[in-house]
């Protein structure tokens, strides 16, 4: 483990000098300091109050093959209401609030309410409220703003992009581990900006450790509010032994009307225990 923390540091130090060998594409990309990334970055961040989605969701991995719908509310920095269904039957809901998960499977007629500790063990991966709106609206200047005040990003430009770079450290409870256990996570992240609308066009989240990958590549914009909005989204999840990719595509987006984010759970539900 500590040989491949090393070796993330070294990732992350030869990052920050790709300006030395910078392609053509590079050498067309103006020269900026990484605050004023950052803050033309944040005056193009997604910025809706109410939003809505229906997604086109797509599931491909060795194993299988398989799509579905997907329906996203939302109200800004608030709530995120998603409903999942499978030929015109919901299967899933979620409700995500910044200190608190809900989540109905209606399939085994289970739930769960509680913190995000849930979802990270049953998952592997480390997430909140923040990350999962980033996710969502391919936003991230929340997320940087703590590292940028840290001085932990670096700068350069990589495929035409500006690229943003650092480590994050925290600790996540581990399902493989003793329940209750915390350890030591170090993730590597990585953010392609277009310098022209400076708006996201990838990021990967790297945990050395257990040695998984999330790339998420965001193309397709159009307007929305006052910025513009990915209309395809490729993920890309990779561990040692398998590698899942879910493409989700906007069908229909409706921004500033309050919508419903209804969520009873029926009374033969069982608890879900983490």
């Amino acid at each position: 483990m500590k040989y491949l923390i090393v070796v993330a540091s070294l990732l992350v130090f030869l990052s920050g000098c790709k300006s030395t060998r910078e392609t053509a594409g590079d050498r067309a990309v103006p020269h900026r300091k990484t605050d004023e990334i950052l803050g033309l970055m944040k005056e193009k961040e997604v910025d809706c109050h109410w939003l809505s989605i229906k997604y086109d969701v797509e599931i491909k991995s060795e194993k299988f093959e398989d799509s579905f719908k997907m329906y996203v509310r939302m109200k800004q920095d608030s709530v995120i209401w998603i409903s999942a269904t499978y030929y015109a039957v919901e299967v899933a809901r979620f409700l995500f609030l910044p200190d608190t998960v809900k989540f109905m499977d209606r399939k085994n007629n289970k739930y769960y309410v509680g913190d995000y500790n849930y979802i990270q063990d049953r998952f592997k991966v480390e997430t909140n409220f923040e990350i999962l709106e980033s996710l969502l609206l391919s936003n991230s200047i929340k997320l940087l703003e703590i590292e940028a005040a840290e001085g932990k990003i670096r700068s350069s430009k990589d495929d035409g992009n500006y690229y943003l770079s650092f480590l994050k450290k925290g600790q996540l409870r581990r399902a493989l581990r003793n329940e209750g256990e915390a350890t030591d996570l170090e993730l590597d992240i990585g953010l392609w900006v277009d310098p022209n609308g400076f708006r996201l066009t990838k990021t990967s989240i790297t945990d050395f450790e257990s040695g998984r990958n999330l790339v998420a590549e965001y193309t397709d914009y159009k307007e929305l509010c006052n910025t513009t909005f990915p209309n395809v989204t490729l993920y890309t999840a990779q561990s040692a032994n398998e590698q899942a990719e879910v493409k989700t595509s906007v069908m229909k987006i409706t921004t500033g009307k309050e919508v419903s984010l209804s969520f009873t759970i029926p009374e033969k539900y069982e608890a879900l225990v983490p």
